[in-house]
């Protein structure tokens, strides 16, 4: 038998069993076993593999495709955010042990194995396009990968697209087209858009939370280098756009942090690619409206309403913010004050003006009585009230009270923890009420904490350099929350809060550049 013929035989002996994919729910302990059992063979496949790679300079494509369709699977790989934070790490899946991971990652990087134009056709033409033309999309045109506008089969269509998922029986695929993305160029695009855009939305648009990461994640490396002509001329663009909102929507899964994020940015990153920015800078009306929809729709009627008791995933909004209002710059100011429209009995159309953005973020960092203060969604808060304050710097006068407050509670809540006295809580208010965000019970992490202080400091620098008023503004909301008292503080107030608690404030508006330690 040639080596040839006996990789093609190892090859088979790969296929992963689709029982891994629920193998939580599996109760029977035989079942298992089984399971375990496969594991350990597989690595020693991959192992036997991986020694006739090493004494092969080429192999035929057809045996590369085999090698690589039944390899990638095992493959680690981090897929990172945007600020470098692992958010999905493949090499944990179930299938997999660490012996079948070190071989499957020395294998796909052997030279043998590199990418090609005729590798990766092969892949997606042989391998790939079988299992996914079974259950095709019913919004594409199978052979051509164009958006289809009249649906065949109707509203039904859906349904059954559903009931037949033949390519769920390959575990580990989405690694596989996600490898076939990474490695085409823009020139290419064209001539494989049929092969690629199929289980590309099958994957994105399945109803389960981890399918549609991983979608979200092929799609994110596919926008990197695709044409943004070829997405509007076959209309996937408005394809993906809808998909990606759908992401939103998905709050109860163990995904769902990790999906908001990214399908926040890469639906930012789409909206960047397929229009145009106005030639003075700014966003030109499709891009602003496009942007504009994400955050008023997709993020603070669509996930803030509805996640009050789901921090992580408010928090991952938060972490996906910063992108989001820098593209769209001062348009961010409509969010600050929002008109709801609502009928009364007597059907007259009423309005209402709600304060979203600000003390939204602002709530965050007030500490509440009896709760840790989740320093990790502080941060987050932080970081992004430090971006809105860059982008929306015109109109932030009005608001400073309302953050110096936020910024002033946050601190004296960090330092009575540091002193080890109880929390306090919140005494009084100016800012306009909205829903609490469950924060959660977290213990304290003390280098998370002085990143918080770090933060707060940043913010009074920022707000000093917005409103010279600052520092007045600031002894003012610290004087009523330590004195307990609304009235407007006399100056002898002042010094007595200054001469009682210099050390407690003498640090949160740092001098010369002077921050936390």
């Amino acid at each position: 038998m040639s080596n040839e013929e006996r990789l093609t035989t190892l090859t088979q002996k790969l296929q992963i069993p689709p029982n891994f994919l629920r193998i939580e729910h599996i109760t029977d302990t035989a079942a298992i076993s089984e399971l375990e059992r496969w594991k350990r063979d597989a690595a020693s496949v991959l192992q036997d593999i991986l020694h006739i790679i090493k004494t092969k300079q080429s192999l035929p494509v057809d045996t590369q495709s085999d090698v690589l369709f039944r390899t990638l699977p095992f493959a680690s790989n981090h897929i990172l955010d945007r600020d470098g934070i692992i958010q999905v790490s493949y090499g944990d899946e179930p299938w997999m042990s660490p012996d079948s991971r070190y071989a499957a990652d020395a294998i796909i990087s052997s030279p043998v194995l590199s990418h090609s134009l005729n590798l990766i056709t092969q892949i997606l033409e042989y391998k790939l396009k079988p299992i996914f033309k079974l259950s095709p999309h019913p919004n594409l045109h199978a052979e051509t990968g164009r958006k289809v506008t009249n649906r065949p089969g109707g509203p039904l269509a859906v349904h059954d697209y559903y009931e037949e998922q033949k390519w769920k029986e390959y575990p580990g695929v989405e690694k596989i087209v996600l490898w076939c993305i990474s490695g085409l160029q823009e020139n290419v695009y064209e001539t494989m858009w049929h092969l690629l855009i199929p289980p590309v939305m099958t994957l994105l648009d399945d109803f389960e939370a981890r399918n549609k990461l991983h979608g979200v994640i092929i799609v994110r490396q596919m926008l990197s280098n695709v044409p943004k002509v070829l997405l509007r001329r076959t209309g996937v663009d408005g394809l993906l756009r809808q998909s990606l909102k759908t992401s939103l929507s998905h709050l109860q899964s163990p995904e769902t942090p990790r999906l908001l994020k990214l399908a926040i940015e890469t639906s930012v990153s789409l909206t960047l690619l397929t229009t145009s920015p106005s030639p003075g800078g700014k966003p030109s009306p499709d891009r602003f409206n496009e942007l504009s929809s994400l955050l008023g729709e997709g993020i603070i009627t669509g996930i803030w309403l509805y996640a009050e008791d789901k921090p992580d995933a408010v928090n991952a909004t938060f972490e996906a913010l910063p992108f989001l209002l820098k593209e769209l710059g001062i348009g961010s100011i409509r969010f600050m004050k929002v008109v709801v429209l609502s009928t009364s009995s007597q059907n007259r159309i009423l309005t209402a003006q709600v304060k979203p953005l600000i003390p939204q973020l602002t709530h965050t960092l007030i500490p509440r009585p009896l709760v840790e203060p989740d320093t990790t969604m502080q941060l987050s808060a932080i970081k992004v009230l430090y971006t809105l304050l860059d982008v929306c710097e015109p109109r932030i006068e009005p608001w400073k009270e309302t953050i110096l407050n936020a910024i002033g509670r946050c601190w004296v809540g960090l330092m009575d923890q540091e002193r080890g006295a109880p929390n306090t809580g919140p005494f009084f208010s100016d800012a306009p009420v909205v829903p609490a965000l469950n924060q959660s019970t977290v213990p304290r992490n003390e280098s998370q904490s002085t990143e918080v202080k770090k933060g707060l400091q940043m913010l009074c620098m920022k707000m000093a350099e917005i409103c010279p008023s600052v520092t007045q503004v600031l002894c003012l909301v610290l004087c009523r929350f330590r004195l307990f008292t609304s009235q407007r503080p006399t100056q002898n107030e002042f010094q007595k809060l200054l001469q009682a608690d210099k050390e407690l404030f003498e640090d949160l508006l740092p001098r010369h550049g002077r921050v936390a330690t």
